[in-house]
């Protein structure tokens, strides 16, 4: 039997939902594993313990890793309440790992179990002593030792762990409620959904893609943005919305300078619907303040205007350059540096207005039919889902159809 403690962090702080958090956490290790072992979770009040058989822990820490709502997480190999069981334990695991001349350790002993005949500085002690005589090239370091030899006593036995983990940290997937994305295909709505799949919210993805202007590719290419999320959430849920015939309605009748405003001010009805029908609490985008027309405060407020829903915007205040170091460490850079235009690029204005008026953008507004442009595109909305595999599986369509 092979077992690891998962450490909260955050999830410490809490009270009377700690039950829920926690449930939260064990149904999504349950998820990102079925597909390999089923793994016993016993939840306590600081820790989550996993027990499993097959699987290698190299596989589950790959996991573990991406599972947010965890702070740290180790291996731990149990033992007898007995000190010369924990010293034999202790040089079994020293075996494992590659010791070179002049590196330190330390050990640190924690007692759960007060009744354990020798306290912590005792445990420290004699265990660090029988390393040493068996490693006669370490030293000891207590401030920031090389490797640290964690020993718990717990009620029912010892536990010792030579290696432990950073996790994701965060809140648990879907313990902060349910928000929609407004995924393109570039940088920065991904890194926006993984802050908020970091935070707790459970993701519905929504596209808005304009064929034959945009291509299968663009689409695909949003998808895959969308596998990689999921590798840090569960399967999910992916709303293409038709949005050629408003772009081509906007271009018809609104000054090319106005025409992002007005086509932002319509995504965001088209949002408002789908946030009523799939019982989401807020709409979620990658807007970053200043780094496009769109973006600036003045321009902001004019295309908030048509909404009342929560919009959260993890990015505001985010480098660009810092968005992209982000999207090379999540996985998402590659992608969304692929050539494949969405619907705001392609139908992006020369000179857009960077301080829109709200009376001149209603003036025009009112040329269009939005009601009926709105209520058109959301009958069309094609609604998909999708797992962390889409990417693979959609990769060997492609190669198929070359």
């Amino acid at each position: 039997m092979k077992e690891m403690l998962i450490h909260y962090g955050e999830l410490s702080t809490k009270g009377r939902n700690r039950k829920m958090f926690q449930n939260k956490i064990a149904e999504h290790i349950r998820y990102q594993t079925k597909q390999l072992e089923k793994i016993k979770i016993h939840a306590h009040h600081d820790f989550m313990h996993l027990y499993w058989q097959e699987m290698t822990y190299d596989d589950l820490i790959e996991i573990i890793k991406n599972i947010p709502g965890i702070q740290r997480f180790e291996p731990v190999f149990p033992v007898e309440k007995d000190l010369q069981a924990i010293k034999e334990k202790a040089l079994e695991l020293f075996t494992k790992v590659e010791i070179q001349p002049g590196e330190t350790f330390k050990v640190i002993a924690k007692r759960s179990d007060k009744t354990f005949e020798y306290d912590s500085i005792a445990i420290q002690r004699e265990v660090g002593g029988v390393i040493l005589q068996a490693y006669p090239d370490l030293n000891v370091d207590l401030r920031q030792a090389k490797h640290k030899l964690v020993v718990s006593i717990h009620q029912d036995k010892a536990y010792l762990s030579l290696k432990n983990y950073p996790g994701m940290g965060g809140l648990p997937y879907g313990s902060s409620g349910k928000g929609l994305l407004m995924l393109s295909g570039g940088f920065d709505s991904p890194i926006a959904g993984y802050q908020m799949i970091k935070r707790g919210m459970k993701l519905e993805m929504v596209h808005f893609a304009s064929p034959p202007y945009t291509s299968l590719q663009a689409l695909e290419k949003a998808k895959r943005l969308t596998a990689v999320l999921a590798r840090y959430a569960t399967e999910i849920t992916f709303h293409e919305v038709p949005f050629a015939n408003i772009q081509l309605a906007i271009r018809e009748h609104v000054p090319d300078n106005l025409s992002m405003t007005i086509m932002r001010r319509i995504m965001l009805r088209v949002m408002d619907a789908l946030l009523k029908e799939r019982k989401a609490r807020a709409i979620v985008n990658g807007e970053s303040l200043g780094q496009v027309a769109s973006q600036t405060l003045q321009s902001m407020s004019v295309i908030n205007e048509v909404t009342q829903s929560l919009i959260l915007r993890p990015l505001i205040a985010v480098d660009k350059n810092d968005i992209i170091a982000m999207a090379e460490t999540i996985g998402t850079y590659h992608i969304s540096n692929e050539p494949y235009e969405d619907c705001c690029t392609v139908f992006a204005p020369k000179s857009p207005w960077t301080k829109p008026r709200l009376h001149t953008v209603k003036e025009y507004e009112a040329l269009l039919p939005i009601d009926e442009l709105v209520k058109e595109a959301l009958v069309s909305v094609k609604t998909s889902q999708i797992s962390a595999s889409y990417q693979s599986e959609a990769t060997t369509a492609f190669n198929e159809l070359l």
